[in-house]
């Protein structure tokens, strides 16, 4: 451990993004530690500070952030010692770009700045670590259910299946993982450090590219798409990337499988943020999800034909926003 990592302290968290997770974990933390929130959008932003952030459901929460609406302004209120990336995985490139440059002036502290990526997906770790050019950045893996109400004052917990858990994708962080992990336990996100976080990476991963795409493309909860006759392509997409991560080096056996339709029954209310992109023609996280397990089971020649096929139905949702984006700008 460096002499900067273990000086360093949690003191103040950021989190950029202001949706169902960005806005749960701020309500999470908030009742132990000073939360700064990046939230572009006007109207979101006035919500927050008029209202503060709540949630219910599984978990009972409420804080009143700091907000302000660019990630330079962090520097403005103090800066901070953690910040949470909670947007969705394809905003990485752009959240990157106007962070990067900002990582020497936003800490709090001398020991530096956390880059925690508190997404879904295999890359977003890495791909942070790469596009900021910084080696202090750690990975959330979570099992944890949030819906923004529609009046968006709250947001609900749809299940929360601690302990949830965080390490680094690269070398050493290890005790700053360990002070998040304890702070947001305390604030009733169970959470541990674990050392194999690549492995926890995998084994969610396969679960949502198993179940988020179907069930948006049958537009269902997980607990409507694991009862119905759509299961059988659960099934078969579980199998298939749960083959691609053995051959990576994964442990993803048989019991694995058994734990992966366990989880699934847990969230039957569930509503995977999927099905609300395509439901409302966002773009969706497919590129982190089923294009990576293809683009891995390519690599190492286990075939995934399950996958393709998902993957170019729900990339057809994508194309139409595409195109529907082009025609409104031409």
């Amino acid at each position: 451990m460096s002499e900067t990592e273990k000086d360093w302290q949690l003191r103040r968290i950021g989190v950029i993004g202001a949706g169902a997770m960005g806005s749960s974990l701020a309500s999470f933390v908030g009742g132990s530690l000073p939360v700064v929130m990046v939230c572009r959008d006007g109207n979101r932003a006035a919500e927050i500070l008029c209202n503060g952030v709540r949630t219910h459901g599984a978990i009972e929460s409420e804080a009143e952030p700091i907000v302000v609406r660019r990630v330079s302004d962090l520097a403005r209120v103090g800066g901070v010692s953690a910040l949470f990336v909670a947007t969705k995985t394809t905003a990485i490139p752009e959240v990157a770009k106007e962070l990067r440059p900002l990582l020497g002036h936003i800490a709090d502290q001398p020991g530096g700045l956390y880059v925690v990526s508190y997404q879904n997906g295999i890359e977003p770790g890495r791909y942070l670590m790469d596009l900021l050019g910084d080696q202090r950045v750690l990975r959330m893996v979570l099992s944890l259910g949030a819906r923004m109400e529609a009046d968006r004052r709250s947001v609900k917990i749809t299940f929360n299946s601690p302990p949830h858990a965080i390490g680094a994708p690269g070398p050493g962080n290890a005790e700053a993982s360990r002070q998040i992990a304890s702070v947001l336990t305390e604030a009733g996100l169970g959470t541990q450090y674990d050392e194999q976080i690549e492995l926890r990476v995998w084994e969610k991963a396969v679960i949502n590219a198993a179940a988020n795409p179907v069930a948006a493309l049958v537009n269902s909860s997980v607990g409507e798409l694991y009862r119905s006759p759509a299961r059988s392509i659960v099934d078969r997409l579980l199998e298939e990337g749960a083959a691609v991560a053995r051959t990576e080096g994964m442990a993803l056996d048989e019991s694995y499988l058994v734990r992966a339709h366990r989880a699934m029954e847990s969230a039957y209310d569930h509503i995977p943020s999927m099905v609300e992109d395509v439901r409302a023609g966002r773009e969706s996280e497919i590129g982190q999800l089923n294009q990576q397990i293809i683009k891995h089971a390519r690599r190492v020649g286990v075939p995934v034909p399950t996958h393709e096929i998902v993957d170019a139905l729900i990339e057809t949702f994508d194309w139409k926003v595409y195109h529907k984006s082009e025609d409104l700008s031409g």
